[in-house]
């Protein structure tokens, strides 16, 4: 049976059936398409797709866990469903831009696929054929440009994008300079080097419910840069980091905040960051002035509000109880009262005796000891 040459009813129902899941251009939903070997050349890294989405050559087509880029032209939509050639991508190329590591699924060959003919064709000693997806980011890959791939240098010595979707790179063997970092396969690593720094410390100490701002640098070649950088915690539940580097504080404990160049992410600096538990309030209202006063006479009583021994502002309120701490008294009476100044005026009357004066803020939240007061004669 031809894949590409059999009716409508009996494709999607094959598809249905039979079909793989693909991923179009990094999609998160996945597709069905039907995939099989070319009937001509049994290339296990050449396939034919067909599927009712809409593909296009230079489509990256990511399908069980392999990256593959179509590599034919599509031409119109048969019946209802789409037909093209798929080429397994067997390498992953890393371009250097300034610093700036982009990465793309490839296909790297010595020789070329021709799908006009299913024939290939050698190229010359010493030089091999990248072919990857014209995109945003492979727009900025220029003659001259090196990569380092299978433990080689290579140089793009030639540029070709005549075929729409694709872009194809004729690269010649290049020596190792020593700027290159073969192990992680960066042409020129040496020559860009960022460095990433949070500048208020290694150490900081904040309370719960508090915030800090971190201030991060980064620097390529020892010049500050603007990067984009990637902020987290290990432990969420002691302190959290929103994406701009704001530190919010949860429980008491410790925990470490990260800092990380979004696009090479061993570029990194680090702060260990510890939570205090908030003190518990101790709230405390003390009166000062006379314990005595003479009958008929006056005297002022100010009252002073603390938490935790610091002095806090509250509005205050000033009343009388008898000796008893609850009954009435006709002892004293409040001749006036300053809530803002907190200070009071207290009148004796003609008996003798002794009355308790209390303070507490307006709230009614926090409340004096009584302050007990002799009236007393002259004498």
């Amino acid at each position: 049976m031809n894949i590409f040459d059999f009716p409508q009813n009996d494709y999607l129902y094959l598809l249905s059936m039979a079909g793989d899941d693909i991923y179009i251009n990094n999609d998160t939903m996945p597709k069905k398409a039907l995939i099989n070997n070319l009937p001509v050349n049994r290339q296990a890294d050449i396939r034919t797709i067909a599927t009712k989405e809409e593909i296009k050559r230079g489509d990256l087509i990511n399908w069980d866990n392999e990256y593959w880029l179509i590599i034919s032209e599509i031409g119109h939509k048969r019946y209802t469903y789409y037909k093209g050639i798929i080429q397994r991508c067997n390498y992953n190329i890393k371009f250097n831009f300034q610093g700036t590591i982009k990465e793309f699924p490839a296909t790297v060959d010595s020789k070329v696929f021709d799908v006009e003919t299913n024939q290939f064709f050698s190229v010359p000693a010493g030089k091999i054929i990248v072919t990857m997806q014209d995109n945003i980011d492979s727009e900025n890959i220029t003659i001259g440009q090196r990569f380092i791939k299978m433990k080689t240098a290579w140089e793009v010595s030639g540029i070709d994008r005549t075929k729409n979707g694709l872009l194809v790179l004729w690269c010649d063997l290049d020596r190792i300079d020593s700027s290159d970092d073969l192990e992680n396969e960066i042409a020129n690593a040496g020559d860009y080097v960022y460095t990433l720094e949070i500048t208020n410390g290694e150490i900081a100490s904040i309370q719960e419910g508090s915030t800090l701002q971190l201030n991060v640098q980064v620097k390529l070649n020892d010049n500050i840069v603007e990067k984009e950088v990637i902020y987290s915690s290990d432990n969420s539940s002691i302190a959290t980091v929103d994406e701009n580097g704001l530190v919010t504080a949860i429980s008491a404990g410790e925990c470490i905040i990260s800092a990380s160049l979004a696009e090479n992410p061993s570029v990194y600096d680090t702060i260990y960051i510890t939570v205090t538990a908030l003190p518990q309030h101790n709230y405390v209202v003390t009166i000062s002035g006379n314990t005595q006063i003479t009958r008929n006479h006056t005297s002022t009583y100010t009252a002073t509000f603390t938490n935790n021994g610091v002095p806090i502002t509250e509005e205050s309120f000033f009343y009388i109880t008898a000796d008893d701490g609850v009954s009435e008294t006709t002892l004293a009476t409040i001749q006036s009262q300053d809530p803002v100044a907190n200070t009071c005026v207290v009148k004796a009357g003609s008996t003798l005796g002794y009355v308790k004066l209390w303070c507490k803020n307006i709230e009614g939240t926090i409340v004096s000891e009584p302050f007990r007061i002799q009236i007393k004669n002259i004498f």
